[in-house]
């Protein structure tokens, strides 16, 4: 599994939280931030890289100030599930259930604690598959 992670200047400092919980998962990531991305620069460089990455374990991160911008943004891209998280259920849920690979969170709606513990919970689990793929196809076929 590979972690693609960006922010905007408003999630850059919980992004570099979440990138030093990642190194010590021992786990391989990207950040994709550079300097002067807007919410939607940041978006499109995490679900463009996960596009072109073939493994489907892959995932990605996304940070912004409140969360909604990125996630708007992130599912603009076919064949990308974005969900917005706030609370540890949701976020092993949108991953068992609906198959999401980015894990959009505002930087000030979640503490440090709150987000380590979503993107633990969502880099843990897999996705169910199996009858939740009847969503997914039909997500996709709406763009």
């Amino acid at each position: 599994m590979k972690v693609y992670i960006a922010s905007d200047n408003d999630g850059l400092r919980l992004k570099n939280v979440l990138i030093d919980k990642i190194k010590e998962m021992k786990l391989d990531y990207k950040d994709l931030t550079k300097e002067g991305f807007d919410l939607v620069d940041a978006s499109n460089a995490v679900c463009e890289n996960l596009l072109n990455d073939n493994s489907y374990d892959s995932v990605g991160i996304v940070i912004d100030r409140f969360g909604a911008g990125s996630y708007i943004a992130c599912n603009k891209h076919k064949h990308i599930v974005a969900a917005e998280i706030s609370d540890e259920r949701s976020a092993i849920m949108t991953k068992r259930h609906n198959g999401a690979r980015v894990l959009v969170m505002g930087s000030g709606i979640v503490g440090d604690d709150l987000a380590i513990s979503c993107m633990e919970k969502f880099l843990t689990y897999k996705y169910d598959g199996g009858r939740h793929q009847i969503r997914i196809d039909m997500l996709d076929k709406m763009l």
